[in-house]
């Protein structure tokens, strides 16, 4: 150390005022390597702690950890690479694996599976424990203790007894030896050292030794032990504002604010679920009164109609008495309206008959008087003329009528008796020259007959050919063919296997001009039957008793042979030909190509001349002098397929339909020509069956009515006397045909009621007596309910007090009331499917162990709804409303608040660390260090604030229950943001944690103010530049954590750095250790061995970490080699 160095930094032993601790001892008992008791003794100053890798030096530092840091805090951060704040996990060391002595793991030579390789415990209980003993400047001395139980059966830390113990002075670890199988009783361990205390827990453990060794005087002590579990695990940092947010600046505020914000808004949410759930629950169960009211009121319909008793075949029933009880009152009602009317017809009886005497009498007197008048016996005469001669016109004019319909062909037009001779004579006329006309016309059609002959068979040889070529290949004539097939039947032979030789050969197409100089020359040929010669004598036997339809040709053929090779010509018939390929096609073309059957195919008859046979496309043929030419009248029959021969029979049969047509046209035209004459026939036949024309000539009657009448006008009219009898006369017979039909009428009514009188007594009698009898065995019971409801539905379907329809009203009642019953039987059932439906649903929805999709639960159903309406959700709504404007109030504004706390408590925490660094040289200029501190403005993080005050001042009241919904639902949104969980899960941190949102710098100012150096990046420096620079601001903020940032030097001492300077060189390596001393640590450095040599000139104490091959771990202490001072030069600069 330097002499300007020596008078910065206090000089040890020293009372500035404070009493400070230091770590004196370390004492461990079967830890780790360490097996049995060790003990380490540290500097007041600096102690380094090395050896080569696996040693144990992370051993004895992950000791301290484990003494005093709580769980969560894991062991070793250079070897575990672990992260402060999350608990030890199987993956890392552990207190198990420590306590144990784990070395490995290797495979189980007994069982075969892997298994921990420990120094003990392997197969037996073991015990551990670790102590600290402090000593502060007046040699008090003060020592914090873990005592470890460790079973057999222990697997995880979780299965160790664990005792944490503070004590008030020194302790010997192996004292607590024989307490060990005890597992460190209480009782017995206090009772032996009364100043040892036993904690109950981490948080009374740790606040004893905060309060004893000063540990956040003022301050929070545990903040001060993660920041020391920080440093210890010496993370790398790549700039300034990562290791000040990190190292230094604690959790803010706001995530508290955010948690309690959350839990409350969960109660809220909770409660909006809940309000929903209820909603929706009475939504859903809101028709089930309703629909239960009405299956009950169908229910109780059809239990009403079926107690009726309509369906019941034999018996008695409800509704065979309301029968007989109604019926009995319409009889008794018939009968007495009976009566009644029986006495009217009686009296107009007796009026009838008085009235009927009176006008007799009068008749008689008229009739006297008429009768000495001669002129009314003339009229006499002419009315019975009269009448007499409309008898006659009545029996003309229906003769008339049928004769004009008999003779309407004729268009005859008769008004006198001249027209209807005439008439007659034209008819006999016609009638005399009629059978020869009638010959004529018959003769004409049987010649229209026969012309339709001829076309009509070559019509049916057509089909029947288009019927035979349809169900097989080739166009052989359909007469051989089927020959062809009763042979193969009869031989039991597969008729592929007797193939006609026009089936094995078609014509090219390029030479379909010559198919009839081919067909010709090939006739007899072509229509050949070719035979297995092994199976023609077979076939020959078979056929020979055998009447076959017609004649055909066949030969036997040697199915060996093979084709002659001789060239077929292009103009001779074989080569014109195609060859189907089958075992009889050699015999085939050898057959063809011979001389006298290979003709020479010649353009012109000129070609014909020469030697040999020759033929022209036309088909006529010529061998030397002898010739042939005409037609066969026979269809083509060679080709492969019938494709061509089908379309020329579709075609020939269009054309000979045509010519059908055209006959059949004229053979109807010949029949109506016959049927004319026929029906000429008979209409002149009606007219000579008339023998005088008065007998069809109704208006020459009439003629002869109106003379006479107007005759006995023209008398009338001349005798006053007779008219006014005459008239007189004709009103009394009137008059007296009047009463005599009222007098008929009256005695007909009164037999009539008579007769319904006795039907009545009759019937009722029956009704009366089957009434009594069901009345007598009181087995059936009519209530008044039941009358009335069958009354009212009576009545709809039929006349209330009608008797004569009271049977047929009473098929329409069953009718209707069974129908009635069925509807309400199936309003019901569909009732009661809604009811389960929304149950079924309900239970989907809101599953309830307790109730079944049964309508058997509605009862329950029904409780449920009603104790949601009774409490009165509009109500609830109202205090929900209430509650969310209390929240946003009560915990946003908080919230809101708590970002502005943040990054103000950042502010107020860098001036005391400000305060500290201020005193310190830093650099080799010895400049002073100052953090600094930048909010950045992000637009997402000013939107979220922004939403997050607007919602902060939200109130609800008087809002529709629409804006609270969307207001609430804005909420939830922004909420999600800060949820642990959820979309919050990506986003939380980075709008809570306002650590991300300022940035912190390191200013180095020289001695007159000015800036001469900014730091911002770390990574770019090298190690010892970069730790100075952290060991002077973590440094400052531990001073501060520990509550000393105004002493000069912290109560709390001990620094412990885990590999902390692993790329340090031997200038920044004096720095930071200088640094860290300025600030009055205590250093423990735990390096690697390639870096002793840089750190070792600045410790003051030196310890050797050393392991046996059995893995046993050992500490030897080394004379440490005195520091050099150095030569600055006044040109050196710090850190860039």
């Amino acid at each position: 150390m330097t002499v300007h160095q020596d008078s910065m930094f206090y000089i040890p032993g020293a009372d500035p005022g404070i009493t400070q601790w230091k770590v004196e001892t370390l004492q461990l008992v079967n830890w780790g390597g360490f097996s049995g008791h060790a003990s380490v003794s540290f500097s007041p100053t600096s102690t380094l702690l090395s050896g080569a890798s696996g040693t144990g030096k992370s051993t004895l530092l992950d000791a301290y950890i484990a003494v005093m840091m709580d769980s969560s805090v894991p062991f070793n951060g250079a070897s575990n690479d672990a992260t402060v704040g999350r608990a030890r996990s199987a993956d890392q060391r552990s207190l198990l694996s420590y306590l144990r002595g784990k070395q490995d793991i290797g495979r189980d030579s007994a069982t075969g599976e892997l298994a921990d390789q420990v120094l003990r415990g392997q197969n037996s209980a073991t015990w551990g424990a670790i102590a600290l003993t402090f000593i502060d400047d007046r040699q008090r001395r003060y020592t914090v203790a873990r005592l470890y139980y460790v079973p057999r059966s222990a697997v995880r830390d979780s299965d160790l007894v664990r005792k944490m113990c503070t004590i008030d002075g020194a302790i010997d670890l192996r004292a607590l030896e024989r307490f060990a199988a005890d597992k460190f009783d209480r009782r017995s361990v206090t009772a032996a050292l009364p100043n040892l205390t036993m904690h109950d827990s981490y948080s009374a453990f740790s606040q004893a030794f905060f309060t004893r060794l000063g540990i956040g005087v003022g301050g929070d002590g545990a903040r001060a032990l993660r920041l020391l579990a920080r440093i210890q695990a010496g993370h790398q940092v790549t700039s300034v504002n990562d290791l000040y947010t990190a190292m230094v600046l604690e959790l803010p505020g706001t995530y508290a604010a955010a948690d309690a914000a959350l839990e409350h808004f969960g109660d809220l949410e909770d409660a909006h679920t809940a309000m929903a759930t209820e909603e929706a629950k009475a939504r859903a169960l809101e028709p089930i009164p309703e629909l239960n009211d009405t299956r009950e009121a169908e229910l109780a319909q059809a239990r009403l109609i079926d107690g009726f008793g309509i369906h019941l075949m034999s018996g008695d029933s409800p509704f065979g008495l309301w029968k007989l009880t109604y019926e009995e009152q319409l009889l008794e009602t018939a009968e007495t309206t009976n009566r009644i009317q029986h006495g009217e017809a009686r009296t107009d009886k007796a009026v009838a008959q008085n009235r009927r005497i009176e006008l007799t009498g009068r008749k008689t007197h008229l009739e006297a008087d008429l009768g000495g008048n001669e002129a009314n016996a003339t009229i006499i005469g002419l009315e019975r003329a009269v009448e007499q001669l409309g008898q006659d016109r009545a029996a003309a004019q229906s003769r008339r009528e049928t004769f004009d319909a008999n003779t309407r062909r004729l268009h005859l037009e008769l008004s006198e008796e001249s027209d209807f001779a005439d008439a007659q004579t034209a008819a006999r006329a016609f009638l005399e020259g009629c059978d020869d006309a009638a010959k004529v016309a018959r003769d004409e059609r049987d010649a229209i007959r026969d012309e339709a002959r001829e076309p009509l068979g070559l019509k049916g040889e057509l089909l029947e050919e288009q019927r035979s070529l349809s169900g097989r290949a080739g166009r052989m004539d359909p007469k051989l063919h089927a020959i062809r097939m009763q042979i193969a039947e009869e031989a039991d032979i597969e008729a592929e296997l007797l193939p006609f030789v026009g089936e094995l050969i078609d014509i090219k197409a390029d030479h379909r001009g010559w198919r009839k100089a081919i067909e010709t020359t090939l006739f007899g040929l072509a229509r050949v039957m070719l035979v297995d010669a092994n199976q023609l004598d077979h076939v020959s036997k078979i056929i020979d008793p055998l009447r076959l339809r017609g004649r055909i040709s066949f030969e036997g053929v040697d199915l060996t042979a093979t084709a002659r090779p001789r060239t077929r010509q292009p103009d001779r018939i074989s080569g014109k030909l195609e060859y189907k390929d089958s075992p009889f096609t050699a015999w085939v073309q050898n057959r063809l190509t011979a001389d006298n059957t290979d003709a020479l195919c010649v353009e012109s008859p000129e070609g014909l001349r020469g030697p040999g046979l020759r033929v022209t496309a036309s088909g006529q043929t010529r061998s030397g002098t002898s010739g042939a030419h005409g037609e066969r009248g026979a269809p083509d029959v060679i080709g492969f397929t019938n494709t061509e021969r089908l379309a020329e029979i579709a075609e020939d049969l269009e054309k000979i339909e045509k010519i059908l047509t055209r006959h059949d046209q004229k053979l109807a035209d010949a029949d109506r020509k016959i049927d004319a004459l026929a029906e000429d026939r008979m209409a002149h036949r009606h007219v000579l069956a008339v023998a005088r024309f008065r007998d069809i000539d109704p208006d020459g009657i009439d003629n002869d009515i109106r003379s006479k009448q107007q005759l006995r006008e023209d008398i009338l009219k001349a005798d006053d006397t007779l008219r006014k009898l005459r008239t007189d006369l004709e009103g009394v017979e009137q008059e007296l045909g009047e009463a005599d039909k009222a007098y008929y009428r009256a005695d007909t009514r009164m037999a009539e009621l008579d007769d319904a009188w006795s039907e009545l007594v009759e019937r009722k009698d029956a009704v009366s007596g089957a009434i009594d009898r069901i009345n007598a065995r009181q087995a059936v019971t009519l209530t008044n309910e039941q009358k009335s409801y069958l009354n009212t539905e009576f009545a709809e379907v039929a006349t209330a007090d009608d008797l004569n329809g009271f049977t047929i009203g009473v098929k329409r009642l069953e009718k209707r009331l069974a129908t009635s019953a069925e509807e309400a039987r199936a309003k019901a059932q569909r009732a009661t499917q809604s009811l389960e439906t929304i149950f079924r649903h309900y239970q989907q929805t809101w599953n309830d162990p307790n109730l079944s999709d049964s309508v058997d639960d509605y009862p329950s159903y029904r409780k449920i709804l009603d104790g949601i309406l009774t409490t009165g959700l509009h109500k609830r709504r109202e205090e929900w409303t209430r509650r969310l404007t209390d929240w946003s109030g009560q915990d946003l504004v908080p919230l809101a608040g708590a970002f502005g706390n943040a990054i103000d408590e950042i502010i107020d925490r860098l001036t005391p660390i400000n305060n500290i660094l201020a005193g310190l040289p830093f650099g080799a200029r010895r400049d002073r260090l100052k953090i600094e501190l930048r909010v950045l403005n992000r637009d997402d993080i000013t939107t979220f604030k922004r939403e997050l005050n607007a919602l902060a001042r939200l109130n609800v009241d008087g809002m529709t229950d629409r804006h609270v919904q969307a207001a609430f639902a804005r909420l939830q949104e922004f909420m999600k943001q800060i949820r642990p969980e959820g979309r919050g899960k990506n986003t939380r941190d980075y709008f809570l944690d306002v650590r991300k949102h300022i940035n912190v710098t390191a200013v180095a100012y020289d001695a007159e103010g000015r800036e001469r150096a900014t730091f911002d990046r770390i990574g770019g420096k090298s190690g010892g530049e970069a730790q100075e620079l952290v060991a002077f601001i973590v440094g400052a903020a531990l001073r501060f954590q520990l509550g000393d940032d105004e002493n000069v030097r912290p109560r709390y001492a001990p620094v412990f750095l885990d590999e902390g300077f692993v790329k340090a060189d031997s200038e920044f390596t004096g720095r930071s250790v200088d640094a860290w001393k300025g600030l009055g640590f205590q250093l423990i450095i735990g390096a690697p061995f390639d870096k002793f040599t840089s750190l070792e000139p600045h410790a003051d104490r030196v310890l050797l970490m050393v392991k046996s091959p059995k893995g046993y771990s050992s500490v030897n202490a080394i004379e440490p080699v005195p520091q050099i001072p150095a030569r600055q030069n006044s040109d050196d600069e710090g850190p860039a």
